[in-house]
């Protein structure tokens, strides 16, 4: 008997090891190295991104890239798709970065010890600016006696508006061509934009650029003053006070005139004034950021010299008609240097204005009514900024500082938060950015400098 039952015991044990071999055969995992390779567009690093490896059999395995790239797995046999995403910005653009490769992971593939490699390249989407205008205010304010308007405080917000640092080479700014909407028609041939289709937008008259990068963190603002960057209220209680702009457009040599010129705030350092190009006979002596309805752009030169590309004859356009005549001298600059660009039409010149950008850039515009301290200010991306999880019991609601429209229709921002007040709260706002003004912006009371 008891021989009997050591002979099924031995049975049961020959069984079971040959159990566990079979199941470890079945379970064997093999060693898997996919490396992501970088974009072309930016030397950010590809460190700590989340790769998937998704088997048919359901496994679904993560693992992070080190500082290479690279991201390490132990893996079954199966048929795996790997896929990556994450965001990097490059120049002001934001883009999306996608990873996908199908793999057979499979025994007859593995020497003893080996691992496979796999390259994935990478595909790109560009998305949104990463740095964009956030408020425009150009249209000048009550003087305090009721005698007049008083213009001279122009003013520009821009904002990163992503979760990344911004380095921006060669940030410009610059008008579209010609100053006021309404007279747009002289940039019109057989009722056609006739630079639409040519790739550029024209800078007209004038380019402000910074002799240093533009570095701003994530959801930042910077100030940029267009003309007097010196306390405006101490005049006329109405305006805003500049004396503490981030950077200015100020260059003596080219524009002199000290009522809108003024030698800037000492707390502003001298190497943040935007030094300008001027490539146009006319207003000689002051810059025309119009205050009825300008066209206004960003944009990076990227590796180009500002002051070289624009002075350059060759980078040259005239409007229609007045070739070779320099008082409707503009650069071109190529749309794919452009950040951001809004075109703002006269409250009171609505019926005969006309857009000053291709339809790739911006297919809409906004209304402006001028000379009552009003401003252009961005909307709110809702469903984006409520999203992020550090927002949580930050954002102010109720926003009520709209306007009324030119037909006298209500201009506001229909998400309800209150922008300013949330960032002011700690809040992280990301604005819309849908290339098309009349959707992306609204008239805004009171200007965002006077709280």
């Amino acid at each position: 008997m008891k021989k009997f039952l050591s002979m099924i015991a031995a049975v049961a044990l020959l069984l079971a090891h040959t159990a566990c071999t079979n199941e470890e055969e079945d379970y064997r995992t093999y060693s898997v190295a996919v490396q992501l390779l970088a974009p072309e567009v930016t030397d950010i690093p590809i460190e700590g991104i989340t790769v998937t490896a998704t088997g048919q059999t359901g496994t679904a395995l993560n693992a992070i890239t080190n500082q290479q790239g690279i991201a390490e797995f132990m893996l079954p046999e199966d048929i795996y798709i790997f896929t990556a995403s994450h965001k990097i910005s490059a120049d002001g653009t934001t883009y999306t970065v996608n990873y996908k490769h199908q793999q057979t992971i499979a025994k007859q593939d593995f020497a003893s010890n080996n691992t496979l490699n796999i390259s994935i390249a990478p595909v790109l989407s560009k998305g949104g600016s990463q740095v964009i205008l956030k408020e425009i205010y150009v249209g000048g304010c009550p003087k305090d006696d009721g005698s007049g308007n008083y213009q001279y405080d122009k003013y520009v917000v821009i904002y990163n508006n992503s979760s990344q640092v911004a380095n921006i080479r060669n940030f410009c700014i610059s008008n579209a061509g010609p100053y006021n909407a309404h007279t747009s028609i002289n940039n019109y041939v057989d009722g056609q934009l006739v630079y639409a289709d040519q790739g550029y937008t024209p800078a007209y008259a004038y380019m402000f650029y910074m002799t240093k990068d533009l570095v701003m963190q994530p959801y930042s603002s910077a100030t940029i003053a267009l003309t007097g960057a010196i306390d405006h209220t101490i005049t006329y209680a109405n305006s805003v006070d500049l004396s503490n702009a981030d950077y200015v457009c100020y260059d003596p040599e080219d524009f002199w005139n000290t009522n809108y010129h003024p030698t800037p705030s000492a707390n502003i350092p001298s190497d943040n004034y935007m030094l300008a190009s001027k490539f146009c006979l006319a207003n000689q002596n002051a810059t025309s950021w119009s205050m009825i309805g300008p066209g206004i752009f960003i944009f990076s030169t990227a590796d180009k010299e500002p002051l070289a590309y624009t002075q350059d004859e060759t980078n040259r356009h005239y409007m229609p008609g007045k070739e070779n005549n320099a008082v409707y001298a503009g650069a071109k600059i190529p749309n794919e240097w452009i950040l951001d660009a809004v075109d703002i039409w006269g409250a009171d010149y609505v019926g005969t204005s006309l857009p000053r950008f291709s339809a790739q850039l911006e297919s809409g515009h906004i209304y402006m009514t001028n000379k009552l301290g009003y401003s252009i200010y961005r909307n709110v991306d809702r469903e984006a900024t409520e999203a992020l999880p550090e927002n949580e019991g930050k954002l102010i609601y109720n926003y009520s500082l709209g306007t009324t429209d030119y037909q006298g229709a209500e201009s506001t921002d229909l998400s309800g938060i209150d922008a300013e007040a949330s960032l002011a709260n700690g809040a992280h706002i990301i604005y819309m950015d849908t290339n098309n003004s009349m959707n992306d912006f609204h008239q805004r009371a009171v200007a965002s400098l006077k709280r």
